[in-house]
């Protein structure tokens, strides 16, 4: 990249009488400085002006800026002077000083410019072809462009009116770079710009953003390599949301999120019409219900309706949303706080645990059916519920409970003196497996809560528990001091791998597509475990602490909500896909709904539901909290 700059070892032209590097004498600020100190940006130049001091005989002026740390000497004739070689995008202070000899060197005049790119150098590709476009600076001095490009590594040089250059004979598919710099008279040139470009298919336009968020500015380029052979004279938009325009190259805010067909017609200098169309995903926020109260580990819960179920730190309401974002009921027999997420039967009958000290049985017109006495607080346990109906919970009771159908104990099962504030999960064979605070994962026989076996994993389990496709049960741990872990257990009860971690863990484990994700609270960050060994695939990390349980679409991309107020959305290799900001904390994880739409509640008393494009949860070994959207867990 060639960088032209003035330094202090270059011959001085007429106006500059000396250059020097040394420091300046000390400036003598009775002194009369220069009246004014003002200029002009171009590309890569500044143009000084000032006007001499009201009174005294300078005999030079001293002009030195940062951050380049330069100086020159001019003469005392001159009251402008031109700049190149500088950076664009770059703040730079210039200052000025006279010199009036033995009388001394006078205060500065400073000024704080910055150039800027008026190049605004693009490639469009075509079909074998590519478009250099570009704008002419505001400079007088250009004399000339050179644009090259490989792996051809072909170079030409274009006349300074043209602003406009075709490459022809390029192959479809293959990555070009392109370097492009403007000649200067005098010999000089400005820094290269690149970009890569690779042709194919034509389209008639370009966003600026491939996927943009509603409310944002989106700016549409015409693709001139949409027309090879001639000219565009006129276009007419259609961005598909009832926004129209015939400008070249418009720009359209999407008020919504939502799919939009974009369709552009153009018309040639020969009067022939030609048109292209593209479809526009715009993302962002669809709705938010206000409940008044925090939503913290709630997690939603989706009926086959799509009506959406949510507890929260209002200690009297337990809340049914329609999809469309209207209140469908409330449930106020609810005397505390609901922290557990609900769980849904196949009958519709909604379970929910409270720290009113009940679990509660919903019909699905938000009547009460029954209610069951825990004997103390479920305050993050949430249900489970077998293929028979029978409903697994535990409380801070420190007891664990089977619940029939019709609201009867079934059996109990105590851990003498410890909460248990796990959610259980339920294997293939109706083995009931949770976690209590006394560090043990207790698998237990379904028909009278007896202990099959129990496997100590040296620290709390606040999360819930989760099953891999192969029969493996995962549970995360809070070890304390900073540290936690991952468990997989075999079904035997023999441990099949465990992975440390740099945090504690108190959300729940989930698995797609062969690998567990979990969110740590020390470290910030959302780990990528290989569900086979144990091995750390990769790792996240978010602005503050991850308590949310993360989901898994249908295309192996990742949600979860953090303490540094975001919803985060990662690709499947860990890379930040989206992010929005709530302007609160998030504790709650998210839903991915039949449609897509992704559900989540936070801290600013809001059930949120977004656009991301999830296209649905993933059909996978546990890809959510409870693995389903009914919180079923088995």
């Amino acid at each position: 990249m060639i960088k032209i700059k003035l330094i202090n070892t270059i011959i001085c032209m007429a106006v500059v009488v000396a250059c020097q590097n040394d420091d300046l004498p000390k400036a003598n600020f009775n002194l009369n400085t220069v009246t004014s100190l003002s200029g002009e940006v171009a590309h890569e130049k500044v143009d000084l002006t000032w006007q001499a001091p009201q009174s005294g005989t300078p005999q030079s002026y001293i002009l030195k800026w940062s951050p380049d740390g330069e100086t020159i000497t001019i003469d005392p004739s001159t009251t402008s002077y031109g700049i190149d070689g500088l950076d664009n995008g770059t703040d730079y202070i210039f200052s000025i000083q006279v010199d009036y000899g033995d009388g001394g060197i006078s205060g500065k005049k400073e000024v704080n410019l910055r150039p800027l790119d008026e190049l605004n150098f693009n490639v469009l590709p075509g079909n074998q072809l590519a478009v250099a476009v570009w704008e002419t600076p505001s400079r007088t001095d250009i004399s000339g462009y050179t644009l090259s490009w490989s792996p051809n590594g072909q170079e030409v040089t274009i006349d300074s009116g043209k602003n406009v250059y075709q490459v022809t004979g390029l192959d479809n598919d293959v990555e070009y770079t392109f370097t492009f710099k403007a000649n200067f008279s005098g010999g000089t040139s400005s820094n290269n710009l690149v970009i890569t470009a690779a042709p194919g298919e034509i389209q008639a336009f370009l966003l600026s953003e491939s996927i943009p968020v509603a409310n944002s500015e989106v700016q549409f380029t015409f693709n001139s390599a949409f027309l090879p052979q001639s000219v565009a004279t006129s276009w007419s938009w259609d961005f598909g949301d009832g926004g129209i325009s015939t400008k070249e190259n418009p720009i359209h805010k999407f008020e919504t999120p939502g799919t939009y067909d974009v369709y552009l017609q153009i018309t040639d200098d020969q009067g022939l019409i030609f048109s292209d169309s593209k479809t526009v995903q715009v993302w962002g926020e669809k709705w938010s219900y206000t409940i008044g109260k925090q939503i913290k580990p709630q997690i939603p819960a989706i009926a086959d309706d799509g009506t959406i179920y949510i507890g929260s730190e209002d200690n009297e309401n337990f809340h049914a949303i329609n999809p469309d974002g209207s209140l469908k009921w409330t449930y106020t027999g609810i005397a505390d706080n609901v922290y557990s997420s609900a769980s849904i039967g196949k009958d519709g009958t909604i379970y929910v645990g409270s720290k009113d000290n009940r679990l509660h049985a919903i019909n699905p017109d938000g009547t009460q059916k029954w209610t069951f006495p825990m004997g103390g607080d479920a305050i993050f346990a949430s249900p489970a519920i077998s293929t028979d109906g029978v409903i697994y919970i535990g409380s801070d009771s420190d007891s664990f409970f089977a619940v029939n159908p019709d609201g009867s104990q079934k059996w109990v099962f105590s851990t003498a003196g410890f909460n248990i504030r796990s959610s259980p999960a339920i294997g293939a064979d109706g083995t009931v497996y949770m976690a209590s605070d006394d560090d043990n994962l207790y698998a237990l026989n379904p028909v009278d809560g007896s202990i099959s076996w129990s496997f100590n994993v040296g620290g709390d389990v606040e999360g819930g528990v989760s099953i891999d496709g192969d029969g493996s049960i995962l549970v995360s741990v809070d070890q304390g001091s900073s540290t936690g872990a991952v468990y997989a257990i075999n079904s035997d009860g023999t441990q099949k791998w465990v992975k440390s971690t740099n945090g504690r863990i108190l959300s729940s484990p989930t698995i797609a597509k062969g690998t567990v994700y979990v969110g740590t609270k020390d470290s910030d960050e959302l780990v990528a475990i290989d569900s086979s060994n144990g091995s750390q695939i990769w790792s996240y990390t978010a602005g503050d602490i991850i308590l949310s349980t993360p989901a898994i679409d249908v295309n192996g991309n990742i949600y979860f909500g953090s303490f540094d107020d975001n919803i985060h959305v990662l690709n499947p290799d860990g890379t930040l896909r989206f992010s929005v900001d709530t302007g609160a904390n998030v504790w709650s994880s998210v839903a991915i709904g039949t449609d897509g739409t992704v559900y989540i509640g936070g801290y600013d008393g809001k059930l949120h539901a977004f656009e991301f494009f999830a296209e649905g949860l993933a059909s996978d070994a546990w890809p959510m909290f409870g693995k389903n959207l009914k919180h079923t867990s088995r």
